[in-house]
């Protein structure tokens, strides 16, 4: 088997979360690249120790934000003849047997060649956990979805009772998403060195539902993996003194996450709100003929906008 996925992490100021991450999953001999997000010079050191302690690559960045990182990340994956990436949260955790090995197979399969962004079935609530430890497997979160009339979420009804998602055998099959569940997203490098114009504009925050539009306004497909289980556990941050909650850690924000203003820029860059899907009526004329446009006039009530063979 040829390796064709590489695993990513980017970090500032939070290496025991990264350091707890490896104690607890086994990457199956996939490699892995840390890239530094400016940590203070302090905690610079710790995350060169926890990435050798690990095996793992530690690299500074070159650009501030995450759009520009995966370019970084990109440069050094090719030239290995990887793919594919997938980056996680710290607190997200892959949960299915051989996780990358399986991904792996489909990038090996060239099943996966025509997508940007790919996203899981991610568990998010702790009771979705407890079910999840008990032997009960269903679909929880696996999409953000700001154009689509709902909650803004692809998520499970009996949790959220505003999800116009009802999940039936019509969500069996990978589904296309507007963006996907970011508590871990894969990206086909090919896709986004061509299409992608990164920008420092965000961070973290809204960075991949950005990428996962630049996608879709090319008609390029973003896409949840429903199979593929991971598990964002929030509080597993709470050990190590960081805020479970990442918007609401107020002072510490900067420390771990850096630049503000998401909403703002989203708004110059897309023309609407992220949150209001009222405002993109006046100017959804300009995404005619796109992925945004068929997404918009999409009910997610009635199943995926479309499903693929994967």
């Amino acid at each position: 088997m040829s390796k064709k996925l590489g695993i990513l992490f980017t970090s500032r100021n939070n290496y025991e979360l990264l350091d707890n991450w490896m104690n607890k999953v086994d990457t199956e001999n996939f490699s892995v690249l840390s890239i530094d997000e400016d940590s203070i010079e302090k905690n610079k050191e710790i995350g060169k120790d926890v990435c050798s302690k690990h095996n793992i690559v530690y690299m500074d960045r070159e650009k501030r934000g995450m759009q520009n990182n995966i370019v970084t990340a990109c440069n050094y994956f090719k030239p290995k003849g990887i793919e594919y990436v997938i980056w996680f949260q710290h607190d997200c955790f892959p949960l299915n047997n051989n996780f990358f090995t399986e991904f792996n197979n489909l990038i090996d399969e060239e099943k996966l060649n025509e997508f940007g962004v790919i996203g899981f079935n991610s568990h998010h609530k702790q009771i979705a956990h407890q079910r999840y430890d008990s032997g009960v497997r269903e679909l929880n979160d696996t999409a953000r979805t700001p154009l689509e009339v709902g909650d803004m979420w692809y998520r499970r009804k009996e949790y959220w009772p505003n999800s116009r998602v009802d999940y039936d055998k019509k969500w069996e099959k990978p589904f296309a998403v507007e963006s996907v569940a970011w508590y871990a997203a894969a990206v086909n490098l090919n896709m986004y060195m061509k299409h992608i114009i990164p920008t420092d504009d965000y961070h973290f925050f809204h960075a991949w539902d950005d990428i996962a539009f630049q996608f879709l306004y090319k008609n390029i497909y973003n896409i949840c993996l429903p199979h593929f289980d991971v598990k964002h556990h929030q509080l597993s941050k709470e050990e190590f003194g960081i805020p479970s909650n990442s918007p609401k850690s107020g002072d510490k924000r900067n420390h771990y996450y850096s630049k503000w203003g998401h909403h703002e820029v989203w708004k110059k860059r897309w023309g609407f709100e992220y949150g209001d899907r009222n405002t993109f009526e006046s100017i959804k004329e300009h995404y005619k003929d796109t992925l945004l446009w068929e997404f918009y006039h999409h009910d997610p009530i009635t199943g995926p906008l479309r499903t693929f063979d994967v």
